[in-house]
């Protein structure tokens, strides 16, 4: 059964043109039985090598209507992503964020149906709950944010353009999608599925600078996790203030000869100083994220768009442009088309 309801792909990729082919290889054929009217959105995150050859001849032949959005420098998945949902059409948006996957294509038809059928607005899906690390970081997260949705491990993600388009409105540059469908609060359901053979080898993140700056930002844009510790530093260096005075009074009580008192002197000072600078840092941290909001600076810069048009049919003519590659001709701004039946 092919589904009249126009449905979007969006596909972030780094660095990993082989594995594109053979996403593409996979996918393409399931969207082209599954919807008479699909895109694919491929972001380059300014790879080494250009994948719009193997994106264009993909396309052709699977007949694909694609696009590749090259981005002018790296910015990194959130900022990718937001690059390909910006351009997308669909009524119905799958989110993957590596073409490196795990699942097997009946996750896709799994995740519609669930969406379409019991009325979901964001459908998630993962085949584990992830890496140790990504547990213990989304366990504090969802203990120290007001998030009704928990957050977790996903590996593919589909939206509603209701939604999408309240996500893509919020004004927010510090962007984390997960936590920005949950802030929404739009109803939200997941799946999980057993990772294919293949699928095992899926990269986790690394822990470098960019997951790292991320890690904070999420922290502390969408949890109280700084204002609650800096909220028990104070207390905790409050606490051995009073105890460094009440163990000087001890002394100045129980002893006749003091001895001169620098060492409950020095406790008191580092102590008192170090939680001041704790707080200090952690205010400054609240402090770069308000000057990152108040410059408004573009979430990411693009380099050029390549509409992939699929091969005609032998014999059928070539019809009019369709809306995405009429706005790139002419530059006009594409409008979404309206919610199909299935919702």
């Amino acid at each position: 059964m092919r589904h009249k309801t126009f449905v979007s792909v969006v596909l972030y990729c780094r660095d990993e043109t082989p594995t594109l082919e053979t996403f593409l290889d996979r996918v393409g054929p399931w969207l082209a039985e599954h919807f008479e009217l699909h895109e694919l959105v491929v972001v380059d995150d300014n790879s080494a090598q250009d994948p719009t050859p193997t994106v264009t001849a993909c396309a052709r032949r699977h007949r694909l209507n694609a696009a590749v959005i090259r981005l002018a420098r790296r910015h990194g998945v959130e900022a990718g992503i937001k690059a390909g949902l910006d351009q997308a059409m669909g009524d119905w948006v799958f989110e993957v964020e590596s073409p490196v996957t795990d699942f097997p294509l009946d996750v896709l038809g799994r995740m519609y149906e669930v969406a379409t059928v019991d009325g979901c607005d964001v459908v998630t899906a993962a085949g584990d709950e992830g890496s140790l690390r990504s547990r213990i970081f989304y366990r504090l997260v969802n203990r120290y944010s007001d998030l009704d949705i928990p957050l977790r491990t996903e590996r593919l993600r589909l939206t509603s353009r209701r939604t999408l388009t309240a996500m893509l409105a919020m004004r927010e540059k510090v962007r984390y999608r997960k936590a920005l469908y949950a802030v929404l609060g739009h109803r939200h359901e997941h799946l999980r599925y057993t990772p294919t053979g293949s699928g095992r080898a899926v990269p986790q993140r690394r822990l470098d600078r960019e997951t790292t700056s991320l890690a904070f930002d999420i922290l502390l844009s969408f949890s109280g996790f700084g204002l609650r510790l800096a909220h028990r530093l104070s207390l905790a260096f409050g606490a051995l203030s009073l105890a460094g005075i009440g163990y000087a009074v001890t002394v100045f009580l129980v002893k006749s000869d003091l001895v001169q008192g620098w060492t409950t002197l020095a406790i008191l000072v580092s102590g008192g100083l170090t939680g001041l600078f704790l707080i200090l840092g952690v205010l400054g941290e609240y402090l770069a994220r308000i000057l990152i909001e108040v410059r408004a600076r573009p979430t990411y810069s693009v380099r050029d768009r390549v509409v992939c048009q699929a091969a005609e049919l032998p014999g059928q003519a070539a019809g009019p442009p369709g809306p995405y590659l009429h706005a790139q001709i002419t530059g006009e701004q594409p409008h979404p088309a309206p919610l199909g039946s299935g919702r």
